[in-house]
C-alpha cells in the first residue's frame, strides 16, 4: 500500500448495508497504476446520516465520491445534478459537490465488453424504472437513430410512467409501452415479442434486497439466440440470470457494467482512468469471485 501523507487526498464510496463493495479495490489500484496520490474508502450510512456526511466530507477536503444503493435519489436531491434523479458520483466542484450518473454510458460500455450492441436489437424490454433502469434508458435514445421500441416492466404509477418518459425524451419520438411489474405480464411480454431480437435488462435492485425474481424465471423460455438477457447486478444476479444460464442463452451480469462506471467516474475526478484489464485484475486481486 501506498504511504499516506499530509497530502493524501480522500475519495470513497458510499452505500448502506453493503458488507463488501469492488470499488476500494478498483480506485486504489487505479490510483497506483495512474500515480494518484490518494486513498479510497467504504462509507456506511444510514439515509438520515447522508447529508451531514456529505457537509463534513466537503469541509474535510474529500475529493470524490462513488454513490450506491440506497443513496442514489437522496444524494441527487441534496447536491447539483442538473435535474438527475439519481446520481451515482460526485466531483468536488468550487462551490460544492457535482452529482453525475455514469449509470447508462457504463450499462452501453459494458455491453460492448461483450460484442453486443444496441442497434442488434429490435425491442428493448426493461424490468424497472428506478434511477438505473432511466439512466440507461436514456443512454439508449441517445445511442441509437433508429430507436428501437421500448418496453417497461415496472411498478406502474403516473409519476413511475412520467420518470421513464422524461428519461428517453432526447430525439425522435420513442414507441414506449408499459405493463404491470408482474410475473404474468412479463411472460405476456417475452411471449408476444417472439419474433423481434429482444434486449432484455433487469434493472432493478430487489436481488439486493432479498428478493431472488424466481417468478419471473420461467419467462426466459420464450427467449432465443437472437436475443440477450442482461442483469444489472454483480454481486447477486436474480434468479432470472441463473435461468437464462442454464438454457444457454446470451447473458451478462453487472460486472462489465460496473467496471466502465468506475472507469467513468476516474475520467470525472482525474481525466484519465486505469484500463480495463487493470479493474479486471484487481478484482480478481481482492479474492472475490462471481458467482
Amino acid at each position: 500500500m501506498a504511504l499516506i501523507t499530509g497530502d493524501t487526498k480522500l475519495f470513497g464510496v458510499l452505500s448502506q448495508g453493503a458488507t463488501f463493495t469492488l470499488s476500494p479495490c478498483m480506485h486504489n489500484r487505479a490510483a497506483k497504476v495512474l500515480h494518484k496520490d490518494l486513498v479510497y474508502v467504504h462509507f456506511d450510512l444510514a439515509s438520515d446520516r447522508v447529508a451531514a456526511f456529505l457537509d463534513v466530507f466537503w469541509h474535510l477536503g474529500g475529493q470524490g465520491l462513488n454513490v450506491t444503493m440506497p443513496h442514489k435519489n437522496l444524494v441527487a436531491s441534496l447536491v447539483e445534478s442538473s435535474g438527475l434523479e439519481s446520481v451515482n458520483t460526485l466531483v468536488r466542484g468550487d462551490n460544492g459537490w457535482q452529482g453525475h450518473s455514469t449509470d447508462g454510458e457504463g450499462f452501453i460500455r459494458g455491453l460492448e465488453r461483450a460484442s453486443v450492441k444496441i442497434s442488434d436489437f429490435d425491442s428493448i424490454i426493461i424490468l424497472g424504472s428506478g434511477g438505473a433502469a432511466q439512466a440507461i434508458l436514456n443512454s439508449i435514445a441517445k445511442e441509437t437513430i433508429e430507436r428501437p421500441p421500448m418496453i417497461i416492466v415496472h411498478r406502474r404509477s403516473n409519476l413511475n410512467d412520467q420518470k421513464i418518459r422524461d428519461a428517453v425524451s432526447v430525439g425522435p419520438s420513442q414507441l414506449l409501452t408499459f405493463r404491470r411489474m408482474t410475473p404474468q405480464d412479463f411472460d405476456d411480454t417475452l411471449k408476444s415479442t417472439k419474433d423481434l431480437r429482444r434486449l432484455v435488462i433487469q434493472a432493478t435492485s430487489a436481488p439486493k434486497l432479498g428478493e431472488d425474481m424466481a417468478a419471473y424465471a420461467p419467462a426466459m423460455e420464450h427467449l432465443t439466440g437472437t436475443d440477450c438477457f442482461v442483469d444489472i447486478i454483480y454481486d447477486h444476479p436474480s434468479e432470472i440470470y441463473f435461468s437464462a444460464l442454464r438454457l444457454g442463452l446470451k447473458c451478462l451480469d453487472g460486472l462489465p457494467m460496473l467496471i466502465e462506471q468506475a472507469r467513468l467516474s476516474q475520467f470525472l475526478w482525474w481525466k484519465k482512468a486505469a484500463s480495463y484489464d487493470e479493474l479486471i485484475w484487481a478484482i480478481k486481486e481482492s479474492g472475490w469471485k462471481s458467482r
